[in-house]
């Protein structure tokens, strides 16, 4: 799903706080318990039922409206605009909840909630996004270059309801912890420090596929209790660690790499990638995501390697840390690859005036049928599975941030490297 919006001017609606609403801080709770840091509603700070008129302030412009309307606030948008309205308090760490229904018949949108908005900047700060054709998102606007920085990318979810249909959104807000839920199931999490403080508000984005109508009710803002102690637990120093689940989603394998204790609990999904591949002779290289660039990783991919020459040594590779020069050329890299002798090999080129370390697994692979590899690069030491199993472990890298990519080197003509279900995560920067 790829998204362009364009920033309208600032709005400045007042939201009505009513305290005296019945707290429900258990259901929030326990709709909670799934996510990676301990968070649990505090004091309520808003509640807001919609049922007066005045209680959010009206608004019309050239391109977007807003009104409270038959008990709800109704929130309209021009295709390729997007609005948004914020309260008049400044919170820290908070849970906000939602009901929401598509009242315009195009799926082609996103709505949902914002944390953290800066009214100095117009739309600054996280959106929690869903989509009329069942999409989900999290993203964080500076509100000065008029463009979002992906921190969740699109990824698809059964559990939303798509179209003229109603979801309930939740959204925390906690330290550098942000999550989002559609009813009780966890959708998306993600870390980032840019903003600690902000007004809660809604949103509203239409593209290129007609305007966008939604209707807001039963707004409730909590404050976010957390427990940030860190854990003890170590990583297991056992060669016959397997991964279950190693071709599962994104969110599946992280999960069980926290448990194994190979990643700390946070971070977010920065970007997936169907198919890419290359055939022929040569030294072939496509960056990837180049406008996010990590230092602590995992990445994933299914690798099918078609050999073009027997006789001399040919690659096919993930890479990540990536460094380019102005020309766009590869300098500096952290490669996980195969060769056509079926070696599994860590690969790090830290300078380009340096010989690179090159670590080889023991195993010989069977590259005929496609293997599916997992790396972790968190520090200076990486961990590489193939196939579910630990093959490589605490290998010495240099530590350095950079981008992503897949690459081939091939001697002969037939040689062909295809990455299938590519995905890189970024994780905190040490292990449990």
């Amino acid at each position: 799903m790829v998204v362009l919006v364009l920033l309208i001017g600032t709005l400045t609606p007042v939201l009505a706080q009513r305290n005296s609403g019945k707290s429900d801080a258990q259901a929030v709770a326990d709709r909670l318990a799934d996510g990676r840091q301990a968070v649990v509603p505090g004091d309520l700070l808003a509640d807001e039922q919609f049922d007066d008129d005045t209680s959010w302030e009206d608004f019309e412009g050239d391109n977007s409206s807003g009104q409270v309307l038959n008990g709800t606030y109704q929130m309209q948008v021009e295709e390729n605009y997007f609005v948004f309205e914020i309260d008049r308090d400044d919170h820290t760490d908070v849970i906000i909840e939602v009901d929401t229904e598509q009242l315009s018949k195009s799926l082609v949108n996103s709505y949902g909630l914002m944390c953290r908005a800066d009214p100095e900047y117009s739309g600054a700060g996280y959106y929690f996004w869903i989509s009329g054709d069942g999409y989900y998102a999290i993203q964080k606007h500076t509100g000065k270059s008029g463009e979002f920085e992906t921190l969740v990318d699109w990824e698809e979810s059964k559990v939303i309801n798509q179209g003229r249909d109603s979801n309930h959104i939740t959204a925390v807000c906690a330290g550098d912890y942000l999550a989002l839920y559609v009813g009780d199931t966890l959708l998306a999490e993600a870390t980032d420090r840019d903003y600690s403080e902000g007004r809660a508000g809604l949103t509203v984005s239409a593209y290129d596929s007609g305007s966008a109508s939604v209707a807001f009710d039963n707004l409730r803002v909590w404050e976010a209790l957390t427990d940030s102690k860190p854990s003890s637990v170590k990583p297991p120093k056992n060669s016959t660690v397997r991964l279950v689940d190693y071709a599962g989603q994104p969110q599946s394998v992280v999960r069980e790499l926290q448990n194994l204790g190979f990643v700390s609990p946070g971070g977010g999904l920065v970007f997936t990638e169907d198919r890419a591949f290359f055939t022929g002779q040569g030294s072939w290289f496509t960056p990837l995501a180049r406008r996010s660039p990590n230092t602590h990783i995992i990445m994933a991919g299914e690798l099918t390697f078609t050999v073009g020459s027997a006789n001399d040594l040919e690659q096919c590779s993930l890479m990540a840390r990536i460094g380019m020069d102005s020309s766009g050329a590869a300098t500096t890299f952290a490669e996980v690859g195969l060769t056509n002798a079926g070696e599994l090999y860590i690969l790090d080129r830290f300078s380009p005036s340096s010989n690179a370390n090159v670590t080889v697994g023991e195993t010989i692979l069977d590259i005929s049928r496609p293997v599916h590899i997992v790396f972790t690069m968190i520090g200076s030491r990486a961990n590489v599975f193939v196939d579910g199993e630990l093959a490589l472990s605490d290998v010495p890298i240099q530590e350095r941030g950079g981008i992503y990519g897949i690459a081939l080197v091939g001697k002969g003509a037939g040689a062909r490297c295809e990455g299938r279900n590519i995905w890189v995560y970024q994780v905190p920067s040490g292990r449990k």
